[in-house]
């Protein structure tokens, strides 16, 4: 029997590695890849708010079987990997670092003024960010998410702007790019339909993946946050029982019988 090809859209820290101390990247996620393999074919894409020095150097420690076929690094800019390294896909990127130079160019005052209000707080300090002007880091969760309000104040003027958000880090992106929007241009890329998209995730800037428009199959695993959680049963989605990649390879269990 022809099987269609499948999309497979996973997040990185936090669905499919918790502990770095570990030798091998998950294994059951591999073995479900590599079963999947064996009836059709299957595109893997890392989808991920990690820049690629940092990707690479995890990869360079840890015994991985094989490695994705696309990147999406920075939560915007899209790689296929070819020969261990990452190849950009220039169309996308180069539209892509075009408007978000246009937007923060446009927005630099209020940027400014946020970033006062910030070291003001108490509750967070501005670092560096080489995809935004300035990254956030919250003191707590709370924190996080009274920068974000007084932050949707303050660029009020700027609904295309929005505030990519991780546990207590956040940076500044234009909302026509993000983890969903990548994944999208990456099926349109490879030939796949949406019936046959999965996507994983277990945090808030994986909230724009994690929807019908852009994938199928949608799962968490158990130690996903809990908005995602609810944004997964919403959808009709899979929460697993077990956490990080034993709870990515009980989803695809799931959805795809292996």
């Amino acid at each position: 029997m022809h099987h269609p090809p499948i999309l497979i859209s996973t997040d990185f820290d936090g669905t499919l590695i918790l502990d770095y101390t570990t030798s091998s990247l998950a294994p059951r996620f591999f073995k479900c890849l590599q079963k999947l393999r064996r009836t059709r074919r299957v595109v893997w894409l890392l989808n991920t708010g990690r820049e690629w020095s940092s990707l690479d150097e995890i990869f360079n420690t840890l015994a991985m079987p094989c490695h994705p076929d696309w990147l999406a690094l920075l939560e915007r800019e899209i790689y296929r990997f070819a020969n261990r390294q990452p190849v950009p896909l220039s169309h996308w990127n180069r539209h892509c670092a075009d408007t978000h130079r246009d937007l923060f160019a446009r927005a630099a005052p209020a940027l400014k003024q946020l970033r006062r209000h910030i070291a003001q707080s108490g509750i967070a300090e501005v670092i560096p960010d080489d995809a935004s002007p300035y990254g956030i880091r919250a003191n707590t969760p709370a924190d996080a998410d009274r920068i974000a309000a007084e932050a949707a104040s303050l660029l009020a003027d700027f609904p295309e702007m929005m505030l990519m958000r991780n546990s207590v880090y956040a940076r500044f992106a234009h909302v026509d790019f993000h983890k969903g929007s990548c994944l999208a241009t990456i099926a349109r890329e490879e030939g796949v339909s949406l019936q046959n998209i999965f996507a994983v995730g277990d945090h808030l800037n994986d909230l724009h993946m994690l929807h019908p428009r852009y994938a199928s199959h949608l799962a968490c695993p158990a130690n996903a946050e809990p908005q995602v959680k609810q944004a997964i049963r919403a959808h009709g989605g899979y929460v697993a029982r077990a956490a990080a990649a034993d709870g990515v390879a009980e989803a695809l269990g799931h959805f795809f019988g292996v």
